[in-house]
């Protein structure tokens, strides 16, 4: 083993020794899992999909699961130095000598950074080329649309892993004598929620749109994810305590999954229907037991706010000595109690969403918020002791007008007024800070049919909102970058012929380059209208959700109607139930 392999290695035990939680096994006679997550170990840490797949594999005595990331500034060079392949964090073992390779992808732009990952694994970018094990992705982003993957990896396991993995894993072993071929076709016939898509061939008409997509063998022509149905107690919590992380110091605990408020734009709240939320009582055990060690307690869901009791929780934490942080909060939902818990955790700042300065568009987006609701929780909070506000906004929202904009800038005005003077009653100024996000139409959303606004207005009103704002005190004005968000809505709505371009990508290269060496067009992919008719990439995969609710919300988002909650198991509406 070269110095620099050995590098690599003292750097992954460096890790290894400030983390709490990691499993360390003989790797004989077991069988061995790669799990891979395309990006760096700090931001990999936070994420519970991750933790939930560790566990549930290391919970089996005859199963071994170890992680690799992205490599990052510190072992980037040691990489590059010895030419070494992608080692696991755990045994510092190359990831190709395992029996098999999961990767959980959760955002649409870590796709170049998975194929990157795989090349320095030597398991090469394209999937129909490798030899050794096994590539299998899973997570969020593949859930809503596997298609810009397929050329990348060997198959998908869609689904809830608590649900999902544990029958592929037995399926995969029962299997493991079969060739490469073989195997996935037992895995797409026997597993539910497994899509190998090798096994399908999708058709293009002259124009370039999808018109078919058709099976090449006896597998199912549609793909249902499964879908955790067990104790609320059961949903995901944190595995690992490691310092520098963002929330690795943190106990995680899931309290919902999916979100019954119906936004229009959220990818969440329709694949994970109907939603799952549990009640305090459920997480009690868990945060009191984090609290007494001096663990900060996290709890994680669409809408927090939602879950009954969560202020008695708070309070139960802060009295046990650990301190609570919340992933979302709804301002129609925060009371006295919740934002006197809150302050009492020494929170400085909440983050409210509301997506939209005019009152129309929040209608169109089905937001159930108000003006009213906005300014009431601003006091709560400010009243509690909470002194500082995060606002997030989209900008590029299907039928935004310019008027929405002078909307925007009005409603962030009053309420940094608002902060500013109930600031002033506590003695202490507070700061309010506006982020700012391109809208992207998301797969199975009622806004999947919308193109994204082209980049130059995005750019033009976010220019405009900074200058009128960004001079005014006690107000910072950020945003994303909208030509990255653009990246990000090409990956969210393509199919698999952009394997070019993320390996174009991986390779290092800028959006713009990537696409004129890819051949690919941006505008096709994120700025073009579908047709109700049109056959969709993501088309295959069905969540539950039918495509006649969501159309139909479609519909009364142009006209600016509301539409309720969801009511599991009464209403059918959407048919996530039936």
């Amino acid at each position: 083993m070269s110095q620099a392999r050995w590098l690599i290695k003292e750097y992954h035990q460096k890790l290894l020794e400030k983390e709490c939680g990691a499993v360390h096994k003989e790797p004989g006679g077991r069988f061995n899992t790669a799990l891979i997550y395309p990006n760096t170990y700090q931001v990999g840490m936070a994420n519970l999909g991750l933790a939930v797949v560790y566990r549930l594999l290391n919970d089996q005595p005859d199963l071994i699961c170890e992680r690799a990331f992205l490599p990052d500034r510190h072992s980037l060079p040691l990489y590059e130095k010895s030419r070494s392949p992608l080692l696991s964090l755990e045994s510092s073992r190359p990831v190709r000598d395992f029996d098999l390779v999961l990767a959980t992808v959760s955002f649409e732009n870590d796709a170049a950074n998975l194929a990157a990952m795989l090349q320095r694994a030597g398991l090469g970018m394209r999937a129909a080329e490798r030899q050794g094990p096994l590539v299998i992705a899973g997570g969020v982003v593949p859930m809503l649309n596997p298609e810009p993957l397929a050329g990348l990896v060997d198959g998908f396991l869609l689904g809830e892993a608590e649900t999902a993995l544990m029958p592929f894993m037995e399926q995969l072993r029962e299997h493991a004598g079969l060739g490469r071929g073989e195997l996935l076709l037992k895995l797409a016939q026997g597993t539910p929620g497994f899509y190998a898509p090798g096994l399908y061939e999708p058709r293009y008409g002259d124009d370039g749109l999808l018109n078919r997509f058709e099976p090449l063998d006896q597998v199912p022509p549609v793909i249902k994810p499964p879908k955790y149905k067990g104790p609320a107690d059961g949903l995901a919590q944190s595995v690992f305590q490691a310092p520098g992380p963002e929330f690795g110091q943190m106990q995680l605990i899931e309290v919902g999954r999916g979100c019954g408020h119906g936004c229009r734009f959220c990818a969440a709240g329709h694949i994970f229907r109907p939603p799952r939320l549990g009640t305090a009582v459920d997480f009690m055990e868990p945060a009191l037991a984090a609290a007494e060690q001096g663990t900060q307690v996290g709890l994680v869901s669409a809408a927090v706010s939602d879950l009954p009791g969560v202020a008695d929780l708070g309070a139960r934490v802060n009295l046990a000595g650990g301190r609570l942080s919340v992933s979302s909060l709804r301002a129609d939902r925060i009371d006295s109690d919740l934002a006197d818990c809150l302050a009492g955790s020494s929170h400085q700042t909440v983050a409210l969403a509301p997506e939209a300065g005019s009152e129309r568009l929040r209608r169109m987006l089905n937001k159930h918020l108000n003006e009213e609701n906005l300014f009431k929780a601003v006091e709560t909070l400010i009243r509690a002791g909470v002194p500082n506000l995060r606002l997030y906004f989209m900008v590029g929202l299907p039928d935004e007008h310019e008027e929405d904009i002078d909307q925007l800038i009005a409603l962030v005005r009053r309420l940094r007024q608002q902060v500013v003077s109930h600031s002033r009653a506590k003695r202490r100024l507070g700061r309010v800070t506006i982020s700012l996000n391109a809208f992207i139409p998301k797969p199975f959303t009622p806004f999947q049919w919308e193109p994204m606004a082209p980049l130059k207005l995005i750019n033009a009103r976010m220019a405009r909102i900074k200058q009128e704002l960004g001079r005014v005190a006690n107000l910072k004005v950020i945003h994303d970058v909208p030509k990255y968000a653009q990246l990000q809505a090409v990956l969210s709505r393509g199919d698999r012929r952009l394997a070019p371009l993320i390996e174009a990508l991986a390779r290092g290269l800028k959006p713009n380059r990537a696409y004129k060496e890819s051949g690919i067009s941006p505008e096709f992919y994120a700025h073009r209208t579908r047709g109700r008719d049109e056959l969709l990439p993501w088309g295959h995969v069905d969540h539950g959700v039918s495509v006649e609710y969501l159309w139909s919300e479609a519909q009364r988002a142009r006209e600016t109607k509301l539409s309720p909650d969801c009511n599991p198991g009464k209403c059918r509406r959407c048919q996530a139930c039936v």
